[in-house]
């Protein structure tokens, strides 16, 4: 009984003598069926309740965890075991090779089957009808592989976040989407995040820019249009890259704000070679409300019609993994797997009030970001120089008397330059002799640092998921108590979300396609390593490299990884994968 119809409701009302039918019993069922999954359809939600996760096991191999979800019109679906399978086992994958797809969904929907044949006293000829009925329907799933994403619309209204984010395309190809994101609502008088998510899983290397004219909204710099730039060349080659920056909705804002990407400033360049003067029309329009944001996200979610509610996703199925994928001639290989691409997730009412707390404290980041202020008051503001973001504040602590050893920690202070990892400066107040940064003792000799009624060596520890700090002051004498000022200065990288001191190798070109015998040069990129010279192999007898990089591919075609190492630090090493066809 693959049912799909939540509503009307009839159920079955008994008395004395009534015949009960096969109708009748079914009606049963359907009634109770119905209930539940009109209750798991509009209290509960649709997606991964729990597990469902998808690792890939080797190169061609993926393994489904055991779990639990809720398909678009409420039905359980329940894997009570993991399931380890070949893509080429699984319904879809020959369509999808045959489209040389670079990316494939694996998608999970809810599936019934009869079971139990059992012969019917009711079949007039059962000598030629045998076991044409059966005594049992069992409910299952059905995994499948697909290469059709799920449109913008339906994207949108898939998961939780879509009541807190409202996403707009700016551009897309078959390799390239970037995509804009904005908070559905945004109070007057507060901030909000844009984040600019790109994502690459072509070949060619990605670099625009284009001008964002806000209306409602002002940039940090206190202007109206906003620069958007991006070259996937200073990055690290990951398909996936992300730029956040913070707006303003002044108190006189009307009751609605914009983002526009004025389509004469778009250029766009996919390769070294090629380059694109793209004509778009993206305007992105957000509610800017006197409410708190939790308040409106609530007022839109209640006044939603049911019709529509119960709409959204219709037949949808659970996109339980994103797979990036590598063919070549019959053969092909699993790059990396990415879980629940469109946030197909139940929201149950942990998450809801872990969310709310998060929207709290992402509100206090953005706030002191505008702002320039710590949660203490304090902060004398953010800026940018050059490529980084910097905020300075000054916390006042109260140190209780103690021993030599012992430590007081700050509150939680909200340094306003985003989430990530941060370098905290700290400096010491002195009452003659201005701020000391780093320890007092070289500007200080003994006699003197005994003398003073409070001697510490102070540290910071930052939170990189709510965008904050913690002091900490450990006593270098015993002391009777008081208070220190402590200077803080907060500086955040914000281009490159990769550490500048980690050692890494990258491999020019990052992928490659060669036809069988032929050859070519790779280079090797150091990065924050004197000794720059790496050994090179290649695995499975997948051609030869010598010790400059030149590549020559094998005699026969398929999909080798080439590997460089560094001779210097033998744990630092980079690979690529390069396709060879006939």
């Amino acid at each position: 009984m693959n049912n799909s119809n939540l509503f009307p409701f009839e159920r079955n009302h008994y008395f004395y003598g009534k015949l009960l039918s096969v109708e009748d019993f079914e009606l049963e069922q359907r009634y109770m069926n119905n209930k539940r999954r009109l209750l798991n359809r509009f209290l509960f939600g649709t997606g991964v309740a729990t597990g469902l996760n998808v690792v890939d096991v080797d190169e061609q191999t993926v393994s489904v965890e055991s779990g639990f979800a809720l398909d678009s019109w409420g039905r359980e679906i329940v894997l009570e075991e993991p399931i380890l399978s070949k893509l080429e086992n699984i319904s879809g994958f020959d369509a999808c090779l045959r489209e040389d797809a670079d990316v494939i969904y694996l998608c999970l929907e809810y599936h019934e089957e009869e079971t139990d044949a059992v012969h019917s006293i009711a079949d007039e000829n059962p000598a030629e009808h045998r076991h044409r009925d059966f005594g049992r329907t069992k409910e299952g799933f059905r995994l499948y592989l697909t290469t059709q994403e799920p449109e913008e619309e339906l994207r949108q209204i898939l998961s939780v976040k879509s009541l807190i984010e409202c996403p707009k395309v700016v551009w897309e190809n078959e390799e390239v989407r970037i995509t804009q994101t904005l908070p559905r609502f945004v109070k007057k008088g507060r901030g909000a995040e844009l984040s600019v998510r790109v994502e690459n899983h072509g070949r060619n290397t990605v670099a625009f820019s284009y001008d964002l004219v806000l209306s409602g909204f002002i940039a940090q710099d206190g202007k109206s249009v906003m620069k958007v730039n991006f070259d996937e060349s200073l990055y690290e080659k990951t398909g996936d890259y992300e730029m956040r920056f913070f707006l303003f909705a002044p108190e006189g804002s009307s009751g609605q704000g914009s983002v526009y990407v004025d389509p004469d400033t778009v250029l766009l360049q996919l390769s070294d070679d090629q380059t694109e003067d793209i004509r778009v029309q993206s305007e992105q329009t957000v509610t800017l409300t006197d409410k708190e944001e939790s308040d409106a996200i609530k007022d839109y979610f209640y006044q939603m019609p049911m019709e529509q509610v119960a709409a959204a996703g219709y037949q949808a199925p659970i996109y339980l993994a994103k797979l990036f994928v590598m063919s070549a001639v019959d053969t092909y290989m699993i790059e990396r797997v990415e879980n629940v691409p469109f946030d197909q997730y139940v929201a149950n009412n942990v998450l809801l009030g872990n969310l709310n707390d998060r929207l709290n404290v992402k509100e206090n980041v953005i706030s002191a970001a505008l702002k320039g202020r710590g949660t203490d008051g304090t902060g004398d503001g953010s800026q940018a120089l050059g490529q980084f973001l910097v905020a300075q504040g000054v916390a006042d602590m109260a140190i209780q008397g103690g021993k030599k050893g012992d430590v007081t920690f700050s509150p939680e202070i909200t340094h306003g330059i985003g989430l990530g990892r941060v370098a905290i400066i700290l400096g010491l107040q002195e009452d003659k002799t201005g701020i000391i940064y780093g320890d007092e003792d070289v500007f200080s000799d003994e006699e003197e640092i005994s003398g003073k009624k409070i001697h510490v060596r102070l540290a910071a520890k930052v939170n990189e998921d709510n965008g904050s700090f913690v002091i900490g002051a450990k006593l270098a004498s015993s002391t009777t108590g008081g208070r220190i000022r402590v200077h803080w200065t907060a500086v955040r990288d914000q281009h490159n979300v990769y550490e500048k001191n980690e050692k890494r190798i990258f491999i020019k070109p990052n992928l490659l396609e060669m036809t069988v015998r032929s050859s070519h040069q790779l280079e090797a990129v150091c990065e924050n390593m004197v000794e720059k010279a790496v050994q090179w192999q290649v695995r499975d007898e997948g051609g030869f490299i010598d010790e400059k990089g030149l590549y020559t591919a094998p005699n026969t075609a398929g999909v080798y990884e080439v590997i460089a190492q560094s001779v210097a630090y033998p744990e630092v090493k980079a690979s690529i994968f390069v396709v060879v066809r006939e």
